[in-house]
């Protein structure tokens, strides 16, 4: 015996139960801030959505590799590359800055000038 085949109708109205009288949802994702901090989270959401979707080790592992390229090859190309890796560390820093506590900050901060450090003793030796 064949299987009939309902459709369903749209329906008209609010559901019974539906959320027509519930509050909005808050979005997934919050609004940018105003200003310049704004305009650098609608800049950098393409890229962070891309490095969202790869494996959570590629940060770690393309950072160390910068390190380790940067103060391993000759300052022609070590400089460039540590400057790179530092420009990276600032812009998550910057991005996260609202959202961790003063001992993260630091961390952050401490990271960015030990790399710009080495930028400067590669520059001076």
């Amino acid at each position: 015996m064949p299987k009939s085949r309902s459709r369903r109708r749209p329906s008209s109205g609010p559901r019974p139960g539906g959320r027509s009288g519930a509050p909005p949802r808050t979005p997934l994702v919050p609004q940018p801030a105003p200003g310049l901090r704004g305009r650098v989270e609608r800049a950098s959401a393409p890229a962070l959505v891309w490095l969202s979707a790869r494996p959570k080790l590629l940060l770690p592992a393309t950072t160390l590799v910068l390190l380790i390229a940067g103060l391993a090859a000759p300052t022609a190309v070590g400089v460039p590359v540590l400057l790179l890796l530092a420009a990276l560390v600032g812009w998550l820093s910057y991005l996260s800055w609202p959202a961790v506590d003063t001992a993260p900050r630091v961390l952050r901060l401490a990271v960015v000038g030990l790399v710009l450090a080495a930028v400067l003793g590669r520059l001076s030796a």
